[in-house]
């Protein structure tokens, strides 16, 4: 009998569906792998979709909900089907890498198991991601943690109260930060927590796009509600990761800030005549520019036919960065400590 069932949350894309579960059936041996599988209110219902040539090692149960949540919600209301002492998070985007199963029950049959494990999480064999590539990567050490490719007891995720589904703003359809919010919140319970680089999943790049580094600038919307609830675990999270002395996180802040402010002065100092301000402010602007795109540049491949839209995105990125961070403060009510 599997001690482990998959949690899948899920909004279209019956593709990528079809490629999870049959990598799961695939690794099956014995026992079918129980799979529940969230349908966040798809247009669309996913499982007239799914159950056809469903693979044979998979136990397939189907959860919708009628109004889109998002994969907080969705992952809450298939947490409640959940029969098996241990979950593991997958996301549909995900697929798991070899061995994925069997590693899964060699941990939870373990008699010192820990109260959750956090796999690896690949990009796939596409190569370094380029600034308009969206890439979820894990591969421990870091203090970054997803959803996707996480093993918990399901007790210890019931006693926290699941995901909090605050962290999704159901008009623009845009979540973030619900993942980490959970892991401090099962760290504040005095889980044990450990990181498992034996347990991988692959998270194929999606479709690179112009428009992928704007869409992501617009997820800070959620870092003041994260800061507001996790206070100092919020300032550990984001100074972590430096440029040498200086916060990576605070430096794009103060980057955004630079360039945005700088434009403004520029406009309104050449439209009053003021030209030596309005010089002055266009050298900053084109400095809070190079920050910016060195930013989005930060450890991704760069060709000769990507800098020109780099630039031209590092123009967009601080004022849609602003706007949705200033939002979020206003929302929440709290201005995060960046530094």
């Amino acid at each position: 009998m599997r001690l482990v069932t998959v949690l899948v949350p899920a909004y279209g894309h019956v593709d990528r569906l079809r490629q999870l579960l049959a990598a799961v059936g695939t690794q099956a041996d014995g026992d079918p792998v129980p799979v529940v599988v969230s349908d966040d209110a798809t247009p669309e219902p996913l499982e007239p979709e799914l159950r056809p040539n469903l693979p044979p090692g998979v136990d397939l149960e189907v959860v919708r909900s009628t109004v889109n949540g998002g994969p907080g919600a969705a992952r809450n209301r298939a947490l409640e089907r959940i029969r098996t002492p241990w979950v593991v998070l997958l996301d549909a985007d995900e697929l798991p890498g070899a061995g994925w199963v069997d590693r899964l029950e060699v941990i939870a049959s373990a008699p010192d198991a820990p109260d959750v494990v956090e796999g690896a999480v690949d990009a796939g064999g596409a190569g370094r991601p380029t600034p308009f590539t969206h890439v979820a990567e894990v591969q421990g050490g870091d203090d970054q943690h997803v959803a996707g490719n996480v093993l918990l007891r399901t007790d210890a995720l019931r006693e926290v109260g699941g995901f909090d589904e605050r962290f999704y703003d159901p008009s623009r359809k845009l979540h973030f930060r619900e993942d980490v919010d959970l892991y401090f919140r099962l760290e504040r319970a005095e889980k044990r927590l450990v990181f498992d680089p034996e347990l991988r999943a692959e998270h194929p790049p999606l479709p690179a796009s112009f428009w992928s580094p704007v869409r992501d600038a617009r997820r800070y919307y959620f870092d003041p509600l994260l800061s507001r609830e996790h206070g100092d675990r919020f300032r550990r999270l984001v100074t972590g990761r430096r440029v040498g002395l200086v916060p990576l996180r605070w430096a794009r802040h103060a980057a955004a800030w630079l360039f945005a402010a700088s434009v403004a002065v520029a406009v309104v100092a050449f439209l009053v005549g003021w030209t030596t301000l309005g010089l002055v402010a266009t050298v900053l602007a084109l400095l809070g520019l190079a920050a910016n795109v060195a930013a989005l540049a930060w450890k991704r491949r760069l060709t000769a036919g990507s800098v020109v839209p780099l630039v031209a995105v590092a123009a967009i990125v601080p004022w849609v960065y602003l706007w949705h961070y200033y939002r979020g403060v206003i929302a929440f009510r709290h201005r995060p400590r960046l530094t």
